[in-house]
């Protein structure tokens, strides 16, 4: 199975929806996603006034192919300067992060003086020996099959909305196609670059002393509600949680629950909102 193909569309690559006010949001979406992932909260912001900027992190999307090459420095430092150059131009700056992209924006946040932050079931680590030994793994077992260990229900409509991400055409019913997703590898170096990126938002947590919303989907598995805990008892600024009826990814307008993500965004804007308009 070849990725070369996936994340074809437009709609993966790098966005800015340009409002008009002093506010903007730096958007970082995760893995292994895409700014496709980012753009309904970027429009839902955009539509009070606020200049949104999703970020394509290097290696993913159209150039998924490429992600073996990339670490967890090198997403750090295109948020970075992503977040530094949108201060250039605004009043006020916050930070949204999904997934992996929650940690990517706490270390920026602390490093670059954000106004605020929301994050999306905040990624920092998988209670898991395997996943705490990968700075060994990564040598010892170079390559491995994710599908052979995370048996997929080919079946299951997150899963077949979840693979469309790379894969659009794809026939779950095919036994070929079937055969080639169990079959599928990949570098463990790459999910170690993942747990250095985590680590980077779990060691940076008490510098951030600006105001948080997080989301998280009370039907996590991947991101549990308790391991969040961990990592917002780290946080030193007010931190609004909001747990919701979602699975991991609590972004997805078809959820049952996007109108309470929608609530709690908007409810967090407006603090910024009404301090431009004072």
């Amino acid at each position: 199975m070849t990725m070369i193909n996936a994340f074809q569309g437009e709609e993966h690559l790098s966005f800015v929806y340009e409002g008009h006010g002093t506010h903007a949001a730096l958007l970082v979406h995760g893995f292994p996603g895409s700014a496709k992932e980012m753009r309904p909260v970027a429009q839902l912001l955009n539509a009070h006034g606020w200049t949104t900027e999703g970020v394509l992190l290097p290696g993913f999307g159209p150039q998924i192919e490429q992600l073996e090459q990339k670490t967890a420095q090198d997403w750090a430092a295109h948020v970075n300067t992503a977040l530094q150059t949108l201060r250039e131009r605004h009043r006020i700056v916050i930070l949204l992060g999904n997934s992996m992209g929650g940690a990517l924006s706490i270390q920026a946040a602390a490093k670059h003086n954000a106004d605020g932050m929301i994050l999306f079931a905040p990624f920092w680590t998988i209670d898991n020996f395997l996943w705490r030994a990968l700075p060994v793994l990564k040598f010892v077992i170079p390559r491995f099959k994710p599908f052979q260990v995370f048996k997929p229900d080919f079946d299951d409509p997150e899963f077949q909305k979840g693979t469309r991400n790379f894969f659009p055409d794809a026939d779950f019913n095919d036994p070929e196609f079937q055969r080639q997703t169990l079959q599928f590898e990949v570098n463990t170096r790459i999910f170690d670059q993942i747990r250095a990126a985590g680590m980077m938002g779990y060691d940076h947590a008490p510098q951030i002393t600006v105001p948080t919303l997080v989301i998280q989907g009370n039907d996590d598995e991947l991101v549990k509600p308790e391991i969040t805990q961990k990592l917002l008892s780290r946080l030193n600024g007010d931190v609004i949680y909001t747990e919701v009826n979602a699975p991991h990814n609590p972004l997805d307008p078809e959820q049952d629950s996007w109108p309470e993500v929608v609530r709690a965004v908007e409810d967090y804007a407006k603090r910024f909102e009404m301090e431009v308009s004072s």
